[in-house]
């Protein structure tokens, strides 16, 4: 008797031990997308690190790697990535680029054509957020994580909940500058602007020698402004 029960006790354990290894917990996913009619780049991504560099082509590439991630005990289920695709959809001249689901944590690299866009949004939920590629206009908006802007032209805007910012670019390109944190510290390097700090947060203001508007603003974290 106590042989079955040994038996059947192991089997158990077997089970649920093979159970979360059935489906696939990491794939990847590339797409190579024209830019011919494309002015504007959105990537929405809920949990994970979203990089976007310039490329040397006349197309988009993007990749995806896609995680499985467990929300609850140890033996819960893995949702199956191997199911899952990048979503890519267009509307006018806009690229959007996401993928359409839960529990997954998601890495993308993008880079971007030769060819500079009007616009490059990324809207994601937590992680970490990088744009070194040339746009007219960049914009972030990012719950939890931290977000750097790297580019020598172009309006930017940066906008977390919590988390740090740095943003980059050069002296000709900025014209009106606008930073605050609600708690953490302020930096502003490259111009004699305006920098009040508080005791839990603060601002810089200034103007560049250019046209494009800077504006960071951070709830809880750090905020360095640096022009080149």
């Amino acid at each position: 008797m106590s042989r079955v029960v040994s038996l059947s006790v192991c089997a158990v354990i077997g089970l649920l031990t093979a159970t979360p290894s059935m489906a696939a917990s990491e794939v990847t996913r590339t797409r190579i997308l024209s830019a011919a009619d494309v002015s504007a780049l959105v990537v929405t991504a809920q949990v994970g690190d979203v990089r976007i560099e310039q490329g040397d082509s006349d197309a988009i590439v993007a990749k995806v790697t896609l995680k499985a991630k467990r929300t609850m005990g140890v033996f819960s289920s893995l949702p199956d990535v191997s199911i899952l695709e990048m979503s890519v959809t267009t509307r006018g001249d806009q690229l959007r680029l996401g993928v359409d689901a839960k529990n997954v944590e998601e890495r993308w690299l993008i880079r971007m054509p030769r060819k500079p866009l009007s616009a490059i949004e990324v809207k994601a939920g937590v992680g970490s957020v990088t744009v070194a590629a040339v746009a007219r206009r960049i914009e972030v908006d990012l719950g939890v994580g931290d977000a750097t802007v790297d580019v020598p032209s172009g309006a930017i805007s940066v906008q977390i909940g919590t988390g740090d910012a740095t943003v980059r670019t050069t002296l000709a390109n900025a014209g009106a500058i606008d930073g605050k944190t609600g708690v953490g510290r302020v930096s502003l390097s490259g111009l004699d602007g305006t920098i009040n700090s508080r005791a839990v947060g603060g601002s810089v203001s200034g103007k560049g020698r250019g046209q494009e508007p800077i504006n960071a603003m951070v709830g809880v974290g750090d905020l360095s402004i640096s022009l080149q």
